[in-house]
């Protein structure tokens, strides 16, 4: 997923989310997904820090060209 240099993190969903959505049109794949479904069961982690702040910049995570963000379940409360 391409992103700006000085992306937030919310950029960085909605980035995704695009990248999913056409990925699943191109191979006939579910049509829908609940994005406020996985937003609130999962955590973008990077660097085993989650991305908790949508307004922060990817850079003040360290977050740098060609890096891996993963998305980690949340725990029950």
């Amino acid at each position: 997923v391409v992103v700006v240099q000085n992306a937030s993190v919310l950029e960085l969903k909605k980035a995704l989310r695009r990248h999913v959505q056409l990925r699943q049109a191109r191979q006939g794949g579910v049509q829908h997904l609940s994005w406020k479904y996985i937003w609130r069961t999962y955590h973008l982690t990077y660097a085993g820090e989650k991305l908790a702040d949508d307004k922060k910049k990817l850079r003040e995570y360290g977050i740098r060209n060609r890096d891996e963000v993963s998305f980690i379940k949340k725990l029950r409360k």
